[in-house]
Formats: C-alpha cells, structure tokens, sequence
C-alpha cells in the first residue's frame, strides 16, 4: 500500500507511532463494536467462526493433557472471573477514587456499569441459548443453554478495564496507552486460555464477553462524563471555589483613588 508524503516522512518514527496510537485510542470503540456485532452475526447465521473454528478449537483443547497441577491452577485462575470476586474489588478502588476526588461519581459509574453489563449478559444468555461446551453442542436454543457470551471473561475484562480507569482518577495522572492494553488484554487472555483448557466455552462465547466487557465500561465512562456535574456531592460545610473567591472581593475594603490633579 503506498503512502501519503506526510505518513512516508513518518513511517518508523515515535511520532507516526504516537498518531496511529492516537487514531486507535479514538476508534477502537467502534472497532470493537464492529468486531462484537460480527460475532454475533456469525452465531446467528451458522456462520464459519461459530459452527467450525469453536469446534475445531474446543477438540484440540480437549486432546491436551490435563494434569493435575495443571488442572488447579486452572480452577483457580478460572475464578478470578467470577462477580463474587472481582466486584469487592472494583468497588473498593471506587470507593478510593472517591476519597480521593472527594466526590461519588466514581462509585454511581462502577455500579451502573456492573449492574447494566450483567443485565445485557442475562438477557443474551437466556434469549440466545447456546449450547455449553461441555456438552458438544455449539448450536442456538438449547435446552438449559447459557453460553453465549461468557460472563467470566466479561468480568475479568471490565473488571480490569475499571481498575485502570479508577487508579489513573484517584492518581490524577493519565495512563499510557500502551499499559492500558497490557492491563486489560493480561488477565482477558489468561480468562480464556483456562476456560477454553478446561471445556467451559467456546472460543466466540469469550471473545464475545471480552469484548462486551469492555464496551461496557467505556459506555459506563461516557455517561458518567455526560452526568458528573449532577452526580458530584462536595463535603458538607465547603463553599464552591468561585462563591468563596467572590465573597473575598466583596469583603476586601476599596481605597480611594488619588487625584490625578493631587
């Protein structure tokens, strides 16, 4: 593909690198809607992503070894993406955000964006019905099938994604792009490489979850952008800045001016 003058000037230096970063940290929402919209697309036509590569991808998983020490870390890792674990924690960084931004807004946007992701999980759960993988079945509107999308690997997903947000506000630093990804991307994979180890879902069941993790969460952070000034509660007894500033010059004694004249 060719490139323009200006990209060619670029190409290979920190600062085409930072544009790219840049182009992507704007668009990746989209992006990543896109892909979850393909996804379910793809489960919803019999597409080659649902019907094929999950269950090529399931017998080769089920084909390895499992040991096991092997087999209990497994457990173990598979259960840093249940709520029961993960929520104490994102509500505890919340609730230090707050102490630190003396304000709430914090803690309003982690429970809306819980509470409206598991809502979203239920409903595509229960209307959809896939089959789990534990029983072979990758097909739609299975008896007691619960699948589609992995609640665990949205958990750990935006779980990871808050943590991040909330230490970057509590710090009142911006965290670099890159160990954004890092810390979410880290515990995601390592989410689906134990539940794909241990036949729990289905590779699209977690893309899907991860995805919709953290969609969810950069929606939680939007809103609360859009509603923080009604949503912010100053400590009681503490003047908003401009009244003080304004009552201070109200207060202050005016000299009178000399006379041009003397």
């Amino acid at each position: 593909m060719r490139l323009g003058p200006r990209a060619a000037a670029l190409r290979g230096t920190g600062e085409h690198r930072e544009a790219a970063a840049a182009w992507l940290a704007v668009r990746w929402p989209l992006l990543a809607g896109a892909a979850l919209l393909g996804v379910l697309l793809d489960l919803l036509l019999g597409g080659p992503l649902t019907t094929v590569a999950d269950v090529r991808l399931h017998a080769w998983m089920a084909a390895r070894p499992h040991t096991g020490p092997d087999l209990v870390l497994a457990h173990v890792l598979d259960h840093t993406g249940q709520r029961w674990l993960v929520t104490p924690v994102v509500v505890a960084a919340a609730l230090w955000a707050c102490r630190r931004l003396r304000s709430w807004s914090s803690l309003w946007m982690v429970l809306g964006t819980i509470f409206a992701m598991n809502v979203v999980i239920a409903a595509a759960k229960f209307s959809l019905a896939r089959g789990l993988a534990i029983t072979g079945d990758p097909q739609l509107f299975v008896p007691g099938g619960q699948a589609f999308p992995s609640g665990h690997a949205a958990n750990a997903a935006s779980a990871a994604a808050l943590v991040v947000v909330l230490v970057a506000r509590a710090r009142g630093t911006r965290v670099r792009r890159s160990t954004a990804l890092v810390c979410v991307a880290v515990p995601s994979a390592v989410m689906t490489l134990v539940s794909l180890y241990l036949g729990f879902h289905w590779f699209s069941d977690l893309l899907a979850g991860t995805l919709l993790g953290v969609l969810v969460v950069r929606a939680g952070v939007a809103v609360e952008g859009w509603l923080g000034p009604r949503l912010r509660r100053r400590r009681p007894g503490a003047s908003p800045l401009h009244a003080v500033r304004t009552q201070q010059t109200r207060s202050r004694p005016t000299s009178p001016r000399p006379s041009p004249l003397g």
